[in-house]
């Protein structure tokens, strides 16, 4: 009994030293923040506030990823999104879709309805959820079901720049919003490791990609 606990104890001691040089070198922990509703209904449906998720140390991320970026306006804060565009890219987002370089994201099928919070009035509006394939990866996007022609823009990517697209794209908060951000401030966003929650098993031990 005694050798087998001191097994025990090796193997959780040998168990901490690799998630502490994980932590230390390879993998950042960090929570999804509550004090911006905008932002926070933006990272929907992909995260939620109180997500605790893993970003890759110095990573760049590559087209369709998401990604965590410090904030433009040098607040300290973060932004996160999916990167639709690089050095030279063009960008155009139309009635809700992405085009880089003259090129659409397929739809591959709808993956029902959802209600969020407009962060702006603070009623509930139902958004359409579509799953897209942008050639990298497939994920789920929100959609309104009513586009009202708002939300249009364009940009030519300069170097050392990435092009954000919120997952959210009718309450979005992305490169239309704050503009492009640096690449050498932005991580990969690549796991979740629970929710707000850690007994919500449909957003624990999640893939993001």
């Amino acid at each position: 009994m005694r050798d087998g606990s001191r097994g025990l104890g090796w193997l959780l001691a040998i168990f901490a030293a690799i998630c502490t040089l994980l932590y230390l070198f390879v993998f950042d922990t960090w929570v999804v923040p509550s004090d911006d509703p905008v932002f926070a209904v933006s990272i929907e449906p992909t995260l939620r506030v109180g997500d605790r998720i893993l970003t890759r140390r110095g990573s760049t991320p590559r087209f369709g990823q998401l990604a965590r970026c410090k904030a433009p306006d040098g607040s300290g804060k973060h932004v996160i999104g999916r990167v639709f565009g690089k050095e030279g890219d063009s960008v155009k987002i139309v009635s809700e879709r992405v085009i880089t370089n003259g090129k659409g994201v397929a739809t591959r099928f709808s993956c029902g309805k959802q209600d969020v919070v407009d962060p702006n009035k603070g009623d509930m509006t139902t958004l359409d959820c579509s799953t897209e394939d942008n050639g990298a990866t497939t994920y789920n996007v929100l959609l309104h079901q009513e586009y009202r022609g708002s939300g249009d823009h364009a940009a030519l990517l300069v170097p050392g720049t990435l092009y954000l697209v919120s997952d959210n794209r009718y309450f979005h908060q992305d490169s239309r919003d704050y503009g492009l951000v640096e690449v050498a401030g932005c991580e990969q966003v690549v796991f979740r490791l629970w929710g707000e929650t850690f007994t919500d098993s449909s957003r624990r031990f999640s893939v993001l990609w």
